[in-house]
C-alpha cells in the first residue's frame, strides 16, 4: 500500500511537470504567432530601428540657401525646390542661379544639397541615401548621370545637362587596344562613373568584368591611379585632374571621354514632385535655361556669381579667377543647351537606347537592375514647354559646343590621317549574306544592331574601319583577282550602308577589301572559302 501511494504521488509530480512545459511551449508559439501578425514597426528618420530591423536612412542635410533666406520664417509665400549635386562645372547652373536671383525671379527658392561640401561629414551622403532621399520625395532633383539612373530607376529624367567629353579617361600601361585588356588587372573608384566607364570599355570587345579581367576597385580615383603606379594595375580609369598621375608610372591614355561619348549627366526629378507640384517642376526648368542662358551670354558674370557663393575650396572657382577656373571646368564638358535638349526630348529614342545600354552593361558586370521599363524613366514635357519660351534660347553657345545628341554635331576636325590609332578590333565579323548577293540577312543586321551601333551612336572620335573578305573559289580562271576584290568590297560597303540607315554618319566609315591568303586562292576546298568569308570592323580612335 505505501508503495502505490509513492508511485501515485510519483505520477503526480512527473504530470504536473509535463503540464508546466506544454503550456511553456503553448505560450511561446501563441507569443511568436501573435508577433508576426502584428503590425511591424517603421523606421523613422533619427530614431533607431530594432535590431535586425532593416532601414533606410531617410535624414537629409539642411539646404544652403540664398542669403537672408530663412525657411523656417520665410518673407514671402513662395515654394521651396531642393536639388542634391557634386562639385562639377556644369552642376553650377545651381549656384549660379540661386546667387543671381534666377529662382525667385520664377517664384520659388532654391536649395542645394552639395555633396562632400569642404569635408563636411554631414555632406557625405552615399549613392544609396541619395537615391533614397530622392525616391521619397524629399529632395526635388538630383543632378546625376544617366547610367546611375539605368542602375537604380531613382526618378525621372526631365532634362539633359551634358556629355563628359574628356574629363573621363581609361589609362594603360604596356597595352594598346581594348582587346590586349584581357587577362589583366584594372583599377577604378567603386561605385562611381569610372566603374561604368571600365564596364562599357570592356563591352566593346565583349570582355567579360567577372571573368575576362581582375578589378581592383578603390575607395577614390586618387587611390585607383595610386594602386597602378604602385603596380598593381594594369590601367586605370578615372577623370581629371587625379587620372593624369597615371604617367608617373608609364601610363598613357588608352581612351577617353572625349571619343566614346557614354558619360551623359541629367536631371532627375522626383516622381512626387511631378505629380503632386507640376508647376513648380516647370518653373525650375525654366529656371534652369534661363540660368544657362544668362552663363553663355554673360559668361563672367556668372563665373563671378558661382565664386561669390563661397565654398571656392569645393568648386575650385575663385573670385580672382573666376572666368578662367569655371572655364577650365567647361572645356571638357559638353553642355546641352535648350536647344540640344528640345531636339533630344523631341525623339528621346536616343537617351531610352542609352538607358538599355547601361542596364545591360551594369547586368554582365553583375549588379542587379531594375525590371521598370526605360522609357518610364524619361518625362519629356518640361523641356518641350520651356522650348516655347523664347525668352530662355540662349543667344550663343556653350564653352563645347560638341553635344553629340544634336544635329549640330561638326566632325570637321576630326579625322583618320597618321595620328589614327587601333582602339579594338570587334568581335563580330562573320555576317550572312543573301545567297549570290552582298545583301545582309535579317540576322547579321541583329549582330550589328548588338555589336557595333551602340559604340558609334555613343562616339564622336571613333571611326570604323570596314574591311571586306571574300572567297576565291576555283578550278583556276573562274574568278579574276579585280572581280574578288570588288565583291569583297560590295559585302564591306553594305555593312556600311545598313550602319548608315541607322543614324551613323557616313564620313566615319573607311571602307577597304582584302584578298584571302596566297594559298586560298582559286581554292575548291568549301572549308577554306568559308574561312575567307568576313567583314572586320575595327574601331579607330584620333588624337589619342
Amino acid at each position: 500500500m505505501e508503495m502505490d501511494r509513492t508511485r501515485v504521488v510519483f505520477f503526480i509530480i512527473i504530470g504536473l511537470a509535463l503540464l508546466v512545459v506544454c503550456v511553456g511551449v503553448s505560450a511561446t508559439l501563441f507569443s511568436g504567432l501573435l508577433t508576426q501578425l502584428q503590425p511591424q514597426p517603421t523606421a523613422v528618420a533619427g530614431q533607431t530601428p530594432a535590431p535586425g530591423t532593416p532601414v533606410v536612412q531617410l535624414d537629409s542635410p539642411e539646404p544652403i540657401w540664398a542669403a537672408g533666406y530663412d525657411p523656417k520664417n520665410p518673407s514671402d509665400k513662395l515654394p521651396t525646390y531642393i536639388c542634391g549635386a557634386d562639385s562639377f562645372g556644369s552642376y553650377f547652373v545651381l549656384q549660379q542661379m540661386q546667387m543671381s536671383g534666377k529662382d525667385v525671379e520664377h517664384g520659388f527658392h532654391l536649395g542645394i544639397i552639395p555633396f562632400l561640401l569642404d569635408d563636411n561629414p554631414v555632406y557625405n551622403i552615399s549613392e544609396e541615401q541619395r537615391t533614397a532621399l530622392l525616391n521619397s520625395g524629399q529632395w526635388d532633383c538630383l543632378l546625376t548621370t544617366l547610367d546611375s539612373v539605368a542602375l537604380t530607376s531613382p526618378g525621372v529624367i526631365t532634362a539633359i545637362i551634358d556629355e563628359s567629353a574628356g574629363a573621363d579617361q581609361l589609362w594603360a600601361r604596356d597595352i594598346k587596344t581594348i582587346n590586349e585588356l584581357r587577362g589583366k588587372r584594372i583599377a577604378f573608384s567603386r561605385g562611381s562613373v569610372g566603374e561604368y566607364f571600365v564596364y562599357y570599355t570592356l563591352s566593346i570587345a565583349r570582355l567579360n568584368p567577372r571573368f575576362d579581367v581582375t578589378l581592383v576597385p578603390q575607395d577614390t580615383v586618387a587611390d585607383a591611379v595610386a594602386a597602378f603606379n604602385a603596380r598593381q594595375a594594369d590601367a586605370v580609369a578615372g577623370w581629371e585632374p587625379d587620372i593624369y598621375d597615371a604617367k608617373d608610372s608609364g601610363g598613357v591614355p588608352l581612351l577617353s571621354s572625349s571619343q566614346l561619348r557614354i558619360v551623359v549627366d541629367v536631371v532627375v526629378t522626383s516622381r512626387q514632385s511631378i505629380a503632386n507640384e507640376p508647376d513648380l517642376v516647370q518653373s525650375f526648368h525654366d529656371a534652369w535655361f534661363d540660368t544657362l542662358k544668362a552663363q553663355v551670354e554673360h559668361f563672367d558674370t556668372a563665373a563671378a556669381d558661382i565664386a561669390k557663393w563661397g565654398h571656392n575650396d569645393w568648386s575650385y572657382v575663385y573670385p580672382e579667377s573666376a572666368t578662367a577656373d569655371l572655364t577650365a571646368w567647361l572645356e571638357n564638358v559638353a553642355q546641352a543647351d535648350l536647344g540640344d535638349n528640345a531636339f533630344v526630348m523631341r525623339d528621346p529614342t536616343p537617351i531610352v537606347n542609352r538607358l538599355q545600354i547601361a542596364r545591360r552593361v551594369w547586368a554582365s558586370s553583375g549588379a542587379e537592375v531594375p525590371a521598370d521599363n526605360v522609357a518610364d524613366l524619361v518625362n519629356t514635357g518640361f523641356v518641350l514647354r520651356s522650348a516655347t519660351q523664347a525668352r530662355l534660347q540662349a543667344n550663343g553657345n556653350p564653352i563645347n559646343n560638341t553635344f553629340s545628341i544634336s544635329t549640330k554635331l561638326d566632325l570637321t576636325g576630326v579625322g583618320t590621317g597618321a595620328e589614327a590609332a587601333t582602339l579594338a578590333v570587334l568581335p563580330c565579323r562573320r555576317f550572312t549574306f543573301i545567297p549570290e548577293s552582298t545583301e545582309l540577312t535579317l540576322e547579321s543586321r541583329r549582330i550589328l544592331d548588338d555589336c557595333a551601333v551602340p559604340t558609334l551612336q555613343q562616339s564622336v572620335g571613333l571611326f570604323l574601319r570596314v574591311t571586306g573578305s571574300a572567297a576565291w573559289p576555283g578550278p583556276p580562271g573562274t574568278y579574276t583577282k579585280d572581280e574578288i576584290l570588288e565583291f569583297a568590297q560590295a559585302r564591306a560597303q553594305s555593312v556600311v550602308d545598313y550602319l548608315v540607315s541607322q543614324g551613323i554618319d557616313r564620313s566615319r566609315f573607311i571602307v577597304e577589301a582584302t584578298l584571302p591568303a596566297a594559298d586560298h586562292w582559286e581554292t575548291e576546298d568549301p572549308e577554306k572559302q568559308a574561312e575567307d568569308r568576313y567583314v572586320e570592323l575595327t574601331l579607330i580612335t584620333v588624337g589619342r
